[in-house]
């Protein structure tokens, strides 16, 4: 078989046929990619262009034949950062108040109060603000991506971001344990947000599209059968992920789905939103109930599936031959075609070699089994 691109070999196996290889991505998280170039990690906040440099870095070392591109950290333009014992500290620009703070070499920040809902009610809906794409194009975060274009574009398979279509809609606005409750007991409510949030979104994915994008990354973490029944997810979320899909298709890009956990129940309705790639699979190892050979068996010929790598139980701690091991049981249960070797996200400890091991594993494979090394 012909060579093929990293481009050409992700759109073979987005459109269910057998590429010369099949496409990889190590899923690195920006702690990786930041630890790889000799940073602590809570330095992506006070250099904002740190993040997609290291993203791209991390991308060429591994070979990733798709690039999700990350924007870089502008809190600096609100925030004023301090470190003091131990901890980034955040004061507001404007009245000096401590805000909060981010452990050392950690992403996370975790603020000094609680902050209230954004919504409380469906007269405050207008609080969800939309964005004309133009505009958020003009954002410095969103600026910053394109270097990954100017690196990768025409070469490997880009996805931009524009997710948080249903669950994460309703958790970020309502707060998680109010949006549970309001699935069951405010249909209304739920839906006014995620009307609006698609509204919001639409403008995004134009942004993406215009920014260079190939694709879009779609979904939501927690919209699966670990926070919320099968039967929410059919009533509720089905439909706003799958409109933002089509919006997708009707621009001419692919989209990708995502959805963290036990899926195994929303494996079809997942498969019926038109998405061209599910992620990630979760193993039961990894918190989520699906496997990769039964997912095959039961939407392979309608979706491509990406994933179903333990990242933080085998990636990070086995050794090389267990971790080629996993991998070669994965493409054996999901490959050549329509299989995106994948995992749910690279942690900031993992050893690059573990990383080659899946490359290695990938290769054989695919030399073994399509006939190119």
């Amino acid at each position: 078989m012909k060579k093929m691109s990293s481009l050409e070999r992700t759109i073979e196996a987005l459109e269910l046929r057998t590429p010369d290889k099949v496409p990889f991505h190590a899923y690195e998280s920006p702690e990786h990619a930041i630890r790889q170039m000799g940073h602590k990690v809570h330095e992506m906040y006070l250099e904002p262009e740190l993040v997609p440099q290291a993203m791209i870095n991390s991308a060429k070392l591994y070979h990733n034949d798709i690039i999700y591109i990350r924007p870089g950290n502008y809190v600096k333009d609100k925030y004023n950062l301090e470190m003091r014992d131990g901890s980034l500290i955040w004061k507001d620009k404007k009245t000096g108040e401590i805000a909060g703070h981010v452990l050392y070499d950690r992403k996370d920040f975790i603020p000094l109060e609680k902050s209230e809902p954004l919504i409380k009610s469906a007269e405050d809906i207008d609080k969800i603000e939309i964005i004309p794409y133009k505009e958020i194009l003009e954002k410095p975060e969103i600026k910053s991506l394109q270097a990954y274009i100017r690196e990768f574009k025409g070469k490997r398979f880009i996805f931009g971001f524009a997710c948080a279509q249903s669950a994460n809609a309703l958790d970020s606005y309502l707060g998680t344990e109010n949006a549970m409750i309001a699935t069951v007991c405010d249909e209304g409510l739920c839906r006014a947000i995620m009307e609006r949030k698609y509204e919001a979104l639409k403008e995004q994915i134009l942004a993406m599209k215009s920014l260079g994008s190939d694709g879009i990354y779609t979904g939501d973490a927690c919209a699966s059968c670990s926070f919320y029944s099968p039967e929410t997810y059919k009533k509720l979320f089905f439909e706003y992920q799958k409109r933002s899909i089509d919006f997708v298709h009707s621009l001419g890009m692919k989209a990708l789905l995502h959805i963290c956990g036990r899926i195994s129940l929303i494996l079809e309705d997942m498969a019926e939103t038109g998405a061209d790639v599910i992620e990630s699979l979760d193993a039961l190892s990894s918190g989520g109930d699906t496997e990769l050979s039964d997912a095959k068996r039961r939407v392979g010929k309608k979706t491509c599936l990406k994933g179903n790598i333990d990242a933080v139980h085998v990636i990070e701690p086995l050794s090389s031959e267990k971790i080629y091991e996993a991998c070669m049981k994965a493409l054996n249960d999901a490959g050549p075609d329509g299989y995106i070797l994948s995992t749910e996200q690279i942690t900031r400890d993992t050893p690059a070699e573990h990383v080659m091991a899946m490359i290695q594993a990938r290769d054989d494979y695919s030399a073994r089994f399509i006939g190119t090394k």
